[in-house]
């Protein structure tokens, strides 16, 4: 079990519940932060940061741990609905965060034609009411309560009922059957360019054909076989600067860091890890691309990195 550090003493009881929940899930799986680096689109220091309290999960980062521990997806969304509101009603309130979800995580953008582009959709909301934040919270903390209720008869079943021949892999992967059907890709080769690895499953699989690292910042290119598309990852960056990954025939997807230090683009078909390279451009003006992808399955950046990568051209 991890030797977790304490949670920073000003963090909501909701957000607190809410990471507890998943160093649990964590822990009961057996994965280490580079395994979720590796079978989920965010990165081992991502992670870092979400388990110790210092910044909110995307809702879909918490659904991909929960799907890789067995966990009741349902009451996993309801705990985050509590701790998105605590978070940000603790920040409205002049509180300092520790840095906020990232939303565009699970926006890449496409490299176009100006035509293509679209602004930014601004949504504004009126604050809502004492009694109706209050019977928002209720519900959800009803849902939570029920879905805790048939999770703990899953669990039973599964501490009881498992079939004898069912064990789990050091690294965290399950061998049984059940496990590998757990992969549910919902793309395809060319159906999945411009698509968000993470929303269709293929980061499920991912693992890093090539690296190269820049100025202290790392980047990947991402390979899924079970979809054969690829995606571009930075590692250690900063706001502004932008991951990109090229395909066949020069198609090109991107995204940018807006808040923390990682990200990643959408994208693009890619029969085999060699048809697609990834990029970084930097604030500073730097431009760098790793090698074409390769067959060999590489170690991912580490947490913090402190060594260079020599791997692919300048």
């Amino acid at each position: 079990m991890t030797d977790w550090k304490p949670l920073p003493g000003g963090l909501a009881s909701d957000v607190r519940h809410l990471v507890a929940e998943l160093r649990t899930l964590k822990d009961r799986a057996g994965l280490s932060l580079a395994v979720l680096g590796g079978r989920t689109p965010y990165s081992k220091s991502s992670w870092e940061r979400y388990l110790n309290g210092k910044a909110l999960p995307p809702q879909h980062a918490v659904i991909s741990l929960g799907k890789l521990a067995d966990a009741d997806p349902a009451r996993l969304v309801a705990l985050w609905e509590l701790a998105n509101r605590a978070w940000h009603d603790h920040k409205a309130d002049g509180a300092d965060g520790a840095g906020d979800a990232d939303d565009v995580h699970d926006r890449p953008s496409e490299e176009s034609t100006p035509s293509t582009k679209h602004a930014p959709a601004t949504r504004t909301e009126e604050p809502p009411s004492v009694s109706r934040r209050f019977g928002r919270r209720q519900l959800i903390r009803t849902v939570v309560a029920l879905a805790a209720a048939v999770g703990l008869s899953v669990s039973l079943y599964a501490a009881f009922g498992r079939h004898p021949g069912a064990h789990t892999d050091r690294d965290g992967t399950a061998s049984t059957d059940a496990a590998r059907r757990q992969l549910d890709v919902n793309c395809f080769a060319a159906g999945c360019t411009g698509k968000n690895p993470g929303q269709t499953g293929c980061g499920g699989d991912a693992w890093t054909a090539a690296l190269y690292k820049v100025a202290g910042v790392y980047v990947e290119l991402r390979y899924s076989d079970a979809c054969k598309a690829a995606w571009s990852r930075i590692s250690w960056g900063h706001p502004g600067d932008i991951a990109r990954v090229v395909g066949e025939g020069g198609r090109t997807y991107q995204n940018k860091v807006h808040y923390d230090t990682d990200t990643f683009s959408a994208m693009v078909a890619a029969p085999s890890p060699s048809t697609a390279k990834a990029c970084v451009l930097l604030t500073s003006g730097v431009h760098a691309c790793t090698a074409p992808g390769g067959t060999q399955h590489l170690t991912e950046p580490p947490n913090p990195p402190t060594t260079s990568v020599t791997v692919g051209p300048g």
